[in-house]
């Protein structure tokens, strides 16, 4: 890999790490979880719209609509729906660690459902990341059990999305289809916006800032660079940015938000990428 693409990497990986942190930082400012997700779906999509009908010109949004819905809702409007309410009670470093487990929960479908991917490597990264997250969330984990499940079920419909996109015919391109997810999960949300309008009216410059942030910079254009450096360095380097996020996810928490990361929660992230790494190898092989 080149530096220049490593480089390109490291960034993404800080955008989307930092959406994390400008989660907590809106909950900070007194922002309703659904508040938060309804705009940034808003200002990601209309950031994000130039680039996807240009690429209409291509392909066909009509003809796949049912793929566009569920894409658009297990991709983006549940997830990002789910991960919010739990930044209410979980750090930017907690939350980026349990959205690691994508991988795991992917392989744990894959050959529960697909007998023929079943792997010694992929069972062995599944006890490993589980037994990661038992130590974080298990009976004397420190994070709280009800936002972690829920960031669980947000990275099981990450897994899901990506399952059905894998098995699916390719009539359109990733990129296309993870566009118009951004833009269909917009529509799906849309009527919290009104439902918020008077909070809207009401917010400081500093949480329109965030906000603006989180939907343009962390969710929209971090999604636009990486679908590039796929092109570049294809999908098994750029998967190491599953690893990368959480560390800056991490440091981010540490620095601005001064939350403390204990050695259990260390343990507990180190297990849980140990296990994405068997995950991935088994995936490469």
């Amino acid at each position: 890999m080149k530096l220049k693409d490593f480089l390109t990497l490291l960034l993404v990986s800080l955008f989307w790490g930092g959406s994390f942190l400008f989660l907590r930082l809106l909950i900070i400012e007194g922002m309703e979880p659904l508040q938060i997700v309804s705009m940034r779906m808003l200002l990601a999509a209309l950031f994000i719209a130039p680039f996807f009908f240009m690429k209409m010109k291509k392909y066909s949004f009509y003809d796949h609509g049912f793929s566009f819905l569920l894409i658009g809702l297990l991709n983006t409007a549940l997830p990002f729906t789910l991960f919010a309410f739990a930044s209410v009670n979980l750090g930017a470093g907690a939350l980026s660690i349990l959205q690691a487990t994508v991988p795991i929960l992917t392989a744990l479908i894959l050959f529960s459902l697909y007998k023929g991917e079943y792997s010694h490597f992929k069972l062995l990264g599944v006890l490993i990341g589980f037994s990661g997250l038992f130590l974080l969330v298990g009976p004397s984990g420190e994070l709280d059990l009800f936002s972690s499940i829920l960031c669980v079920i947000a990275s099981l419909s990450y897994a899901i999305a990506g399952i059905y996109l894998s098995k699916t015919p390719d009539f359109m391109s990733n990129s296309f289809i993870g566009m118009g997810s951004i833009i269909v999960g917009a529509i799906l949300l849309l009527p919290f916006i009104f439902n918020y309008y008077d909070g809207y009216v009401s917010l400081s410059s500093k949480a329109w800032l965030y906000l603006a942030l989180l939907g343009v910079i962390n969710t929209s254009l971090a999604y636009v660079i990486f679908i590039k450096l796929i092109k570049r360095i294809g999908p098994i380097n750029a998967s190491f940015v599953t690893y990368l996020v959480p560390v800056s996810s991490i440091s981010l928490g540490i620095v601005v938000l001064d939350e403390i990361f204990t050695l259990d929660m260390l343990a507990g992230s180190l297990l849980i990428f140990l296990g994405v790494f068997f995950a991935n190898r088994a995936k490469a092989n």
